[in-house]
């Protein structure tokens, strides 16, 4: 078999990078004390409170961008109906670039019906999370599907997805008690997902985000171009990474090529956002540039682990 010659990369920030998506959580309620974890998540990152995220502002438009680097008009998904993509330009989504870099990719999301499962695993698999596992309906039971993949996966990208504010806000209302509640949820579980990246944390980047807000126009809905709709937080910590309040003008698509970049390896052109490269410590040596090899045998990603759920 051919081998092919290895990339020269610039120095990765981390050996892992964890992505973790609060669907549906306000930008304004991050650094609220009634919120510990995240206001302490605020003060140990870089971070902005007033990125964009994608128009239509909702879930499968957002986290396809998210996924695969590419704007709305580019991957052609357009409505709140995941789908298969039919980009319009080449789809190299993250994990693929990651796969094809020598290190794994896994996602943790929430149940979907059996019935729904071929077609969840196509949408997945277009995205290149050739690893996932679908597991519970709530951050904690999200995390504890999601921690035997942490303790065993030391390289590459694991993504979670945690749909608590979401689901409540769709039903109660944004800012409803209930919503407010849900986010004192996953509050909680993001401090239990931090105590468990502290012990790793010279070499796991965690990036946190939402994909959408919520109660713009209509308070239980986001799709709209509202401000409250479409400004979501993003918080950068972990390996590599220094505090600090990044600049204006960011949006969700700037995540895909930093992500990437965090782990040393350059974005695809066709990716519509940049590196947020002022998030990260980048005066270390020349030296510490590494070779990876392209192309890497996809058998070689993360070792097994089992399915494990906890009580939430």
């Amino acid at each position: 078999m051919r081998h092919r010659v290895p990339q020269i990369l610039h120095p990765p920030a981390a050996r892992r990078v964890v992505l973790l998506v609060l669907d549906g959580l306000r930008a304004d309620l991050v650094g609220d004390p009634r919120f510990p974890h995240l206001a302490a998540l605020l003060d140990d990152s870089a971070f902005t409170l007033d990125a964009l995220t994608v128009l239509p502002s909702v879930t499968a438009v957002a986290m396809t961008s998210l996924l695969s680097g590419l704007a709305p008009v580019d991957h052609r998904v357009d409505s709140d109906r995941f789908r298969v993509p039919a980009p319009r330009v080449p789809l190299r989504p993250i994990s693929r670039v990651i796969l094809d870099a020598g290190m794994p990719a896994a996602g943790v999301m929430r149940q979907v019906p059996w019935m729904m499962r071929p077609i969840a695993s196509n949408i997945v698999g277009a995205l290149g999370l050739t690893k996932t596992r679908y597991a519970g309906a709530n951050a904690h039971a999200l995390l504890a599907a999601a921690l035997p993949v942490i303790r065993t996966q030391p390289t590459g990208l694991i993504l979670l997805h945690w749909p608590d504010c979401d689901d409540i806000g769709h039903r109660t209302g944004w800012m409803s008690a209930a919503y407010l509640a849900a986010v004192a949820r996953m509050d909680q579980a993001l401090g239990v997902l931090r105590g468990e990246l502290e012990r790793s944390r010279s070499d796991t980047t965690l990036i946190v985000l939402s994909d959408h807000g919520g109660g713009g126009r209509v308070a239980t809905h986001h799709d709209s171009a509202h401000p409250y709709d479409c400004t979501i937080p993003i918080l950068i910590s972990g390996a590599g990474v220094r505090r600090t309040q990044l600049p204006t003008g960011l949006s969700l698509l700037d995540v895909p090529p930093t992500v990437l970049w965090a782990l040393g390896l350059d974005a695809p052109a066709e990716y519509a956002g940049t590196a947020l490269t002022e998030a990260f410590d980048t005066s270390r040596s020349k030296d510490d540039t590494i070779l990876v090899p392209a192309g890497a045998d996809e058998r070689s990603e993360q070792a097994s682990v089992q399915h494990s759920f906890a009580a939430a």
